[in-house]
């Protein structure tokens, strides 16, 4: 069975299951009465994620649903979600996450390779937004989240993920993660990698005391120790108070010239300075989720203006982010098949703009339908259709940091019709 196929099914599964709507309903009377949306229906047209006008997106989903002749407005949607708890989206983010990892076992000499990141989320210009989350900007007026996520590099898999206040710093959302990636693959040797600005003596007692093993790249002037270090390749030191923890220091310069500076607790020393180099590039691939949840998914174009709201908007992509990546998955190995025939110069994977699409037009019927010979039929026109659009894998490319971002790309909020 495809891994998209094991997802839509035990998505179908939960959201029709009785225990499951008395968890994320907050009132024992909501969604008790015949509504236009019911609750199942209002989860699914949630989790599909159309970025366009509320009007355009409802008429969309009553038609993909058959109920062609129903309509319903922004403000009885508003109320519709205002029923259900956040806690719901997050469940069925988790079940993406486990369920994927248990399909997908790809590792590193033995490891399961995460990377921890945080990026900050532009959300719509609202008061109750700016006062929970706070802001960023000319007079800190633009309401901004912290977001982070534990991302499974190798098998292309959000883990965990978090949305909290800026207040809230990313050292302190990583040891969250480090918390709840004990009951992700437990059996699993596993090991994280960190960018520059997680560096802190706490973290790398946590970090040790769990029995992770971490690559963690530094700034300068961080520790004395480590600055002071002249091997290329040796050991130090990191005392706080009574306390000390002996990190590996792996220095080498990069194309740009830069020195890079990595600490790490993996002493095997057939691991050279070739290895840890080729090891924390690993991490890029976070960095391309963040650009598909951020651009493709466009998280950022908020449908709602709550807290809660943006919560469960927040969650819904990330299980969308997974579900996507399952089709990537199923169909990755024929692709390459496909193309082994034609002598190409580079390997093909699927065109991610194109799945996207293909999926927002399809999620409906892949896990509403209630027909499971139709249902069947639908995940294998899904799949044919993303072996379609493919793309060359161009090694060795880089994307450089735009130092002057736009800071607000959806600010009015404006959707289009879809």
């Amino acid at each position: 069975m495809k891994l998209i196929e094991i997802l839509s099914r035990l998505t179908s599964e939960i959201l029709n299951r009785s225990e499951f709507k008395d968890k994320a309903r907050k009132k024992s009377t909501d969604f008790t009465r015949t509504r236009k949306m019911p609750f199942e229906e209002l989860m699914i047209f949630m989790l599909q994620s159309l970025k366009c006008s509320t009007s355009s997106a409802l008429r969309h989903f009553f038609k993909d649903i058959g109920k062609k002749h129903i309509s319903m407005t922004q403000q009885s949607l508003s109320e519709a979600r205002a029923k259900i708890k956040v806690w719901a989206f997050v469940h069925l983010f988790q079940l993406t996450a486990t369920t994927m990892t248990e399909y997908c076992t790809n590792k590193w000499h033995g490891y399961r390779v995460y990377a921890i990141d945080g990026s900050k989320f532009t959300l719509p210009a609202d008061e109750e937004l700016l006062e929970h989350f706070g802001g960023l900007g000319k007079d800190k007026t633009a309401p901004t989240a912290q977001g982070s996520i534990l991302y499974d590099v190798l098998n292309d898999i959000v883990c965990d993920a978090a949305l909290e206040p800026l207040a809230t710093d990313e050292r302190t959302l990583a040891k969250n993660h480090i918390d709840a990636c004990r009951n992700i693959a437990p059996t699993d040797k596993k090991l994280t990698i960190f960018d520059r600005g997680y560096a802190s003596f706490e973290l790398v007692e946590m970090l040790e005391s769990e029995g992770i093993d971490y690559v963690m790249r530094v700034k300068s002037k961080f520790n004395k120790a480590i600055d002071g270090q002249t091997k290329s390749d040796g050991n130090v030191w990191l005392e706080q108070n009574d306390k000390r923890i002996n990190v590996r220091v792996i220095k080498f310069t990069l194309n740009s010239g830069e020195e890079e500076v990595l600490i790490t607790n993996i002493t095997d020393k057939r691991m050279g300075k070739k290895a840890f180099k080729k090891l924390y590039f690993m991490r890029w691939p976070v960095e391309i989720k963040y650009d598909i949840v951020k651009n493709k998914l466009q998280l950022e174009n908020f449908n709602t203006r709550t807290v809660e709201g943006i919560q469960q908007d927040f969650f819904a992509s990330m299980y969308l982010a997974n579900y996507v990546a399952s089709a990537i998955v199923d169909v990755q190995g024929d692709i390459e098949d496909t193309r082994r025939e034609k002598r190409n110069k580079y390997q093909y994977k699927a065109n991610i703009n194109e799945l996207i699409g293909i999926l927002k037009d399809w999620f409906v019927y892949a896990v509403a339908q209630d027909d499971d010979s139709y249902k069947q039929a639908v995940l294998d026109f899904i799949l044919v259709e993303v072996k379609r659009y493919v793309v060359p894998i161009r090694p060795n490319r880089s994307i450089p940091r735009n130092p002057h971002p736009r800071s607000a790309k959806f600010h009015h909020n404006q959707k289009a019709n879809c």
